[in-house]
């Protein structure tokens, strides 16, 4: 019997990772993936736990609700078809997903960073302002600006000129002045700071800076 008990830093993490895609395939080891439906966005997390087998879970958010309902679960992994959820004198059967239909929620392949055009750090008090800025102001847009020594931050919206506008400016490096933008939409980080890496070939990276947490986000083109 293979056993496995699930850290609150995991949790955290798999909660996020349910707002990017509502299921998800956990294949065996320590790297959990994901990938927005869109398929513009890919998260990846190296984890302290070790999962026995692949699996597929089709509702994330109801299997981490059943989590929820032990103070300290452990999942014991000993049948192919489901997941038994134990503590305490109380267990709960969770049946499995079939791979095929999950398959799509998990890619496979690494991804190879072309290099960064632009690259700053961005702390969670930042991000949190954007997020309150897009909300207030409803636009839809994230530039990213490269300016000498800085990177400028700006919600816009592409398709009108006479939009509102909200920018922050961040000191970064730089292999030029570039201008690219992305869905403000498609940001869906777990709280914390990031090391953010900005390729002309219309992919980010994002590096939280105290987990083995990577976010890959498309540009628009």
């Amino acid at each position: 019997m293979s056993q496995v008990t699930i850290s609150q830093k995991t949790m955290a993490v798999l909660k996020n990772f349910a707002t990017i895609n509502g299921s998800i395939l956990i294949r065996e080891g320590s790297t959990l993936k994901t990938i927005s439906v869109g398929e513009n966005s890919i998260a990846q997390y190296r984890c302290d736990e070790t999962f026995p087998q692949t699996f597929g879970i089709y509702e994330l958010n109801r299997f981490l609700s059943g989590l929820s309902l032990f103070d300290n679960p452990t999942l014991d992994f000993d049948n192919s078809d489901y997941v038994t959820i134990r503590d305490k004198g109380r267990s709960a059967r969770y049946y499995f997903s079939n791979p095929e239909i999950t398959l799509k929620a998990a890619p496979d392949k690494d991804i190879k960073f072309p290099g960064a055009d632009m690259e700053f750090q961005i702390t969670q008090e930042d991000i949190s302002a954007l997020q309150k800025a897009w909300n207030v102001y409803e636009i839809p847009d994230l530039k990213f600006h490269s300016i000498g020594g800085s990177v400028v931050l700006s919600l816009v919206d592409k398709e009108n000129q006479t939009s509102n506008v909200f920018s922050l400016e961040l000191p970064g490096d730089n292999t030029g002045e570039y201008e690219v933008f992305m869905k403000m939409e498609n940001i869906r980080l777990l709280p914390g700071n990031y090391n953010v890496k900005i390729s002309k070939h219309l992919i980010t990276e994002w590096k939280h800076s105290t987990l083995d947490l990577t976010y890959y986000i498309a540009l628009e083109p």
